[in-house]
């Protein structure tokens, strides 16, 4: 059952207007995060706690117990609480699913419990988890579009491509989109090396594609429709990351993710 969709059914229904504003909806998500990581400081290992102040330039404490000798942290969920930037709180959160974990189970629990709570919020973030829990939060964008041209992508690529495909992913929501374009370069590239087992670069694998297509008697507009795009991909890739760096803009680097997405998602669905 989809708790939220029911909701704003009955919100519906019942002709309830819905005006939370932006603060209101993260301060929400927020609450939502803490109570679903409330004992996240002894999930993580002592390493990782130390290294988790180490990195965000705070002093490490640690409390003793009321009961025995023993001692606990509360660094990272202090950390949560305190955080009211949404941006810089979702910076935490990445952070702390890169520690080491004492139990991997734990940590993929927790990234799918993240992951719930992030759909059912009305706010402008998506997830991807990768194998062993590791996030990656970006910019939510159309929901659609991301389900299809980024969540999904990222299931089928191989070990090389999907390396390259998350840094795109890592770098555009550090808004260094130069360095976004040329691993989604390098992401079509690998992945197009892996489709047609060849170490050809990615000028000669677009000719491949091209005569692929046509002995598989793919209809001419498509064929050509397909190879423009490959093509102008390509040299904008050459013109702006690959030689020099261009001056990409979030509008630009939003849509070279999503048409790498899409042009990733036909090889997957032509080439077997």
């Amino acid at each position: 059952m989809d708790i939220k969709k029911k909701i704003k059914d009955f919100n519906k229904r019942w002709k309830i207007q819905e005006n939370i504003n932006f603060e209101e909806e993260f301060f929400k998500f927020k609450i939502r995060v803490i109570n679903i990581l409330k004992y996240i400081d002894s999930c993580v290992t002592e390493k990782g706690i130390s290294l988790f102040c180490n990195v965000l330039g705070i002093r490490e404490i640690w409390k003793s117990s009321l009961y025995g000798y023993d001692e606990y942290s509360s660094n990272i969920i202090d950390s949560l609480e305190k955080e009211n930037n949404p941006v810089e709180f979702y910076r935490l959160l990445e952070l702390i699913f890169c520690l080491p974990f004492k139990s991997l189970n734990t940590k993929e629990t927790l990234a799918n419990n993240l992951a719930e709570v992030i759909d059912f919020s009305d706010i402008n973030l998506a997830i991807s988890i990768k194998d062993g829990g590791e996030i990656i939060l970006y910019p939510a964008g159309e929901r659609e579009l991301d389900q299809k041209l980024v969540d999904e992508v990222l299931t089928f690529l191989n070990e090389e491509s999907q390396k390259h495909f998350i840094e795109a992913l890592k770098y555009y929501k550090n808004r260094s989109y130069v360095k976004s374009a040329e691993s989604l370069r390098r992401a079509l590239e690998e992945f197009m090396r892996f489709k047609f087992k060849n170490k050809k670069g990615l000028k000669k694998n677009i000719e491949e594609m091209r005569v692929i297509l046509k002995v598989n008697n793919r209809d001419p507009l498509i064929r050509n429709i397909i190879f423009q795009v490959f093509s102008y991909l390509d040299q904008y890739f050459n013109e702006n990351s690959k030689h020099k760096d261009g001056d990409i803009d979030k509008p630009e680097s939003e849509y070279l993710i999503y048409q790498t997405g899409t042009l990733m998602r036909f090889i997957e669905k032509t080439i077997k």
